[in-house]
């Protein structure tokens, strides 16, 4: 099941899998509680990820978070909008959850105007972006203490229409 959820029902898996070992507030984004942002989750919904996985209905398996920022080489552009904290649950990876909370998170973005959205993909997920739209800008660089990572944009018009520019 895809909805749209508070921040604090992401925070706990995005901490889990991005940041893990660091302090918990690493996990939260100045944006977070922006009545703009969104932000995504995949729960369970009565499915078995295997026989070794047991989950109880609910569990969060993948989340992702989009908000309102402008993107670094654009900075003063109004329309910019950032995806973050993508994260699924180790034993729920290659499934297509991640594909439905950034199609969420781009369905938000379009129900509110659309306009460019970019993030800074770690480059193991590359793929899914790419899958989405997405195309990278510049080379791969490093964030201290998190890896490589490739700068990802695409562009997303109002009601759901993708613009290619």
């Amino acid at each position: 099941m895809v909805e749209l959820v508070d921040a604090h029902v992401v925070r706990p898996l995005r901490h889990a899998v991005l940041r893990p070992g660091w302090p918990a507030p690493e996990s939260v984004y100045p944006d977070d509680d922006d009545p703009r942002s969104a932000h995504v989750a995949v729960r369970r919904a009565g499915e078995v990820l295997s026989v070794a996985t047991v989950l109880s209905v609910g569990t969060v398996l993948s989340v992702g978070t989009v908000l309102c920022e402008a993107p670094p080489w654009e900075p003063d552009r109004s329309d910019g909008w950032r995806v973050r904290g993508m994260a699924t649950r180790p034993d729920a990876r290659r499934r297509g959850f991640g594909g439905l909370v950034l199609d969420a998170l781009m369905d938000h973005t379009a129900a509110r105007g659309g306009g460019l959205v970019w993030c800074n993909a770690r480059v193991a997920a590359r793929r899914l972006y790419v899958r989405a739209g997405f195309v990278t800008r510049g080379p791969v660089f490093d964030l201290p203490g998190i890896g490589p990572h490739s700068q990802m944009w695409r562009t997303v018009g109002p009601m759901g229409r993708t613009v290619t520019d």
